[in-house]
């Protein structure tokens, strides 16, 4: 093994060395043998660490060296700058003085200059000013203010230039003056029109003071209060001319000023001032001032007079889409009309009688569209509501971008209330609450759909409204509330409309079907085509062609064409529907259902169990074409003028889960009883697992069993093991749910079994607690 890694291992050598006994007789060669190695590598280590040392000693050496002749010559270069920099300060200190020296001349030579340039400027402007050449004078003054401004302000300690500025103030105080004189010359309302005039006062004058902003807007000031100085004398709030009645007067007489200023002064002044916008400004100014001093007086403590609010508001109103058009909305001062916003619950109330008047034209116009092939309603609403948004705008304007929140809450009630009042007075009236329905049937049917529609449009216009106005308001649920109670108020009477266009209207068309189902020969059925009564039925529910002119054929499709709304045509197209089918059930249960007294087996049933299946089996047949007549109905609605497919559609599964009740329903009537347990597994699967006991109940009896007691507790008891086998399943009532009196009336008399045997088997299978016979 190499001695020189670092893994070195003595023991694997000493063990070579060491093979055997007779290597130990050589131990003492071996050990001399290792001490000399050993000497030796000592006398290696010794001569390594010498040279190493020599070698550390020279480069410590020779780096000191090296840094220390590098500090020499820096010094040295340091040294040798200094006077390098001591020459060249010497050599150019007399070229400083001279720089210094020149910029100060230059500096005293421009202010001179420019003293002169003010000097020669302010004795033009001066000799100019007594010959009133303002428009020659306009470069110089102009020239002038900017020196002054600009120039010589930091050198008002320098007494000459101090006097000068005085001097320059005192001539511009003297061109105000002037000016002044000038434009009352052109305010005079004698002057002729004078061009050189014109031109020395808008090309000169009117310069000369835009350039000073300050002076522009004193003088601006100073025009608008002459101008308007007459208007000022005239209509003072304490005389009869600054009164609220003659607030018209006052803006007549602020047009008249307006147009006499535009017809002969405004060419005399800049365009740029735009003196008639802030004419009006000013106008508006004052006025808003006056009025809310006036509108004060009048409405704060007497008792308001709502004429004068009204012709207040109205000629204000008036006169400022008047300014709006003028000025192309230029004028963006704060609205007249916003002084009349604390009073404007008078502005209300003054709505009140306009509504009054427009519900009595309500009362005597007819009722009745001249036209209603578009839509069915009463004329009136539209005319209501058209009333009600120009109201609404109105006020709106009237409060303008402030949200005042008290006068949106009395519009929202204003509203709510002649929408109630219009509901009692107008529409209830139509609504016929007589039984006898028979001879104006088709009459009757028109005017409940109106209401219908009418309903319906005002109810959907009452949502815009309020959501218009909540848009107006941070506070939407103060708004809202009064909306809410008169859509009430309109949803209920939609509601009445549509119950009584079911319940009465359409139950007349049913009625003969009705008479003739009952009329017909149930005990000798025979099962070979559909009965009379459903024949009957698809005639009245067939809808005739409307392009033929031929009268409507049934209350139903006269209802549902006059109808306006499609989702109002399907919703009831769904009600007739279930109204159907419950009615179809009412007719099978009269039919079918036992007589009292129960639990008397001597007492003989209408049907026996064996006609009842043949009933059974005709109802079956009479169902497809029930299915016919249903899913008929449904399509011409679609091909009349609706594109819901989707309520279509709806409309298709709600017939057929209709239907089916209906099916399995019949398919009971027909399944045999002659096996208990073959009769509780049907009955499960057509009832959808229904564990009520009073439905199992209701269904035996109306198969006709009789009242056998072994028979009753037999199926009892093969329903009973089925219940408890089976956890899940439905607890409803079936298809006696469409029709719950027919049920509770045959629960009525189980509770009223005389026979003991019965009451036991009533109160402890059926549980029905038996109560005592009054």
């Amino acid at each position: 093994m190499n001695l020189s890694t670092i893994d070195y291992k003595p023991l694997d050598d000493i063990a070579s060395i060491f093979l055997n006994k007779t290597s130990l007789d050589n131990i003492n060669n071996t050990i001399l043998l290792t001490n000399k190695y050993k000497n030796h590598l000592n006398d290696i280590i010794k001569q390594n660490k010498t040279i190493s040392s020599f070698q550390d000693h020279t480069t410590e050496f020779s780096e000191t060296t090296i840094l220390n002749n590098a500090l020499i010559k820096y010094k040295k270069t340091k040294d040798k700058a200094k006077k390098t920099e001591t020459t060249i300060k010497t050599l150019t200190e007399g070229i400083s003085h001279l720089d210094n020296a020149k910029h100060n001349l230059l500096q005293t030579l421009k202010f001179f200059q420019n003293f002169k340039i003010l000097v020669d400027n302010y004795f033009e402007c001066k000799q100019l000013l007594q010959k009133s050449a303002y428009i020659e004078m306009v470069s110089p003054y102009k020239i002038m203010c900017s020196l002054t401004e600009n120039t010589f302000g930091p050198f008002k300690s320098v007494d000459v230039v101090n006097k000068m500025l005085i001097s320059i103030w005192i001539l511009k105080s003297n061109i105000n003056k002037n000016i002044k004189k000038l434009f009352i010359q052109v305010l005079d309302t004698n002057v002729q029109i004078n061009e050189t005039l014109e031109k020395q006062s808008r090309d000169g004058a009117c310069e000369l003071i835009n350039s000073e902003e300050n002076t522009k807007k004193e003088i601006i000031d100073w025009l608008l209060e002459r101008i308007l100085y007459e208007l000022k004398e005239i209509f003072q709030l304490d005389d009869e001319a600054g009164s609220l009645e003659n607030l018209s007067r006052r803006f007549i007489f602020f047009k008249k000023l307006l147009n006499n200023f535009n017809s002969k002064h405004a060419s005399y002044f800049s365009p740029s001032w735009e003196l008639p916008l802030q004419l009006t400004n000013r106008f508006y100014q004052m006025t808003r001032k006056d009025l809310k001093v006036l509108l004060h007086r009048e409405f704060g403590y007497k008792k308001p007079s709502i004429d004068l609010f009204m012709q207040s508001l109205q000629v204000t109103l008036d006169f400022e889409k008047y300014i709006d058009v003028r000025f192309s909305n230029k004028c963006k001062e704060e609205k007249l009309s916003s002084q009349f916003e604390p009073y404007l619950s008078l502005w209300v109330s003054h709505q009140d009688e306009i509504m009054e008047k427009k519900l009595l034209s309500y009362m005597s116009e007819v009722k009745m569209p001249s036209d209603s092939s578009d839509s069915l309603v009463v004329p009136s609403s539209a005319d209501l509501f058209r009333t009600y948004r120009n109201i609404l705008t109105e006020t709106l304007e009237l409060v303008g971008e402030s949200k005042n929140e008290s006068i949106l809450i009395s519009l929202s009630n204003f509203f709510a209330k002649w929408l109630t009042e219009y509901l009692n007075k107008i529409l209830k009236p139509l609504y016929v609450v007589d039984d006898s329905v028979s001879k104006e049937q088709h009459n009757i049917i028109k005017y409940t759909v109106l209401l219908v529609n009418t309903c319906d449009y005002c109810s959907t216009t009452i949502d815009q409204l309020e959501e218009k106005l909540s848009i107006f308001s941070s506070n939407a649920r103060g708004v809202s509330d009064p909306f809410i109670k008169a859509k009430d108020f309109y949803d209920e009477l939609l509601s009445k409309c549509n119950s009584f266009l079911l319940k009465k209207t359409i139950h007349m068309d049913l009625s003969f079907v009705t008479k003739e189902f009952d009329n017909t020969d149930w005990a000798h059925i025979t099962v070979e085509d559909y009965s009379r009564y459903m024949v009957t039925l698809k005639k009245i529910l067939t809808f005739s062609n409307p392009s033929s002119n031929e009268p409507y054929k049934s209350c139903l499709q006269e209802t549902i064409t006059l109808l306006n709304r499609d989702v109002y045509k399907w919703n009831f197209l769904n009600n007739f529907i279930d109204s159907l089918t419950s009615t179809y059930v009412e007719c099978v249960v009269r039919l079918l259902q036992p007589l009292p007294p129960f639990g008397e087996l001597s007492k003989r049933r209408s049907f026996d169990i064996k006609q009842v299946v043949n009933i059974g089996e005709q109802l079956l047949l009479d169902i497809e074409l029930l299915r016919s007549i249903l899913n008929l109905l449904a399509e011409n609605i679609v091909n009349s003028n609706s594109n819901t497919k989707s309520s279509y559609k709806w409309t298709q599964k709600h017939i057929e889960k209709n239907l089916d009740v209906l099916l399995a329903f019949f398919k009971l009537l027909v399944v045999p009883i002659t096996s208990s347990n073959d009769y509780v597994t049907t009955y499960a699967r057509l009832t959808s697992q229904n564990k009520n006991p009073l439905v199992w109940a209701f269904t035996f009896s109306l198969k006709g069993a009789p009242w056998d007691i072994n028979l009753w507790k037999e199926h009892w008891q093969s329903f009973q093991i089925w219940r408890e086998v089976n956890t899940t399943g439905e607890n409803d009532l079936f298809v006696y749910k469409w029709n719950l009196k027919n049920i509770t009336r045959y629960e009525t008399n189980l509770k009223r079994i005389q026979d003991s045997i019965w009451k036991d088997f009533v109160r402890g299978n059926l549980e029905l607690s038996v109560q005592a016979n009054k």
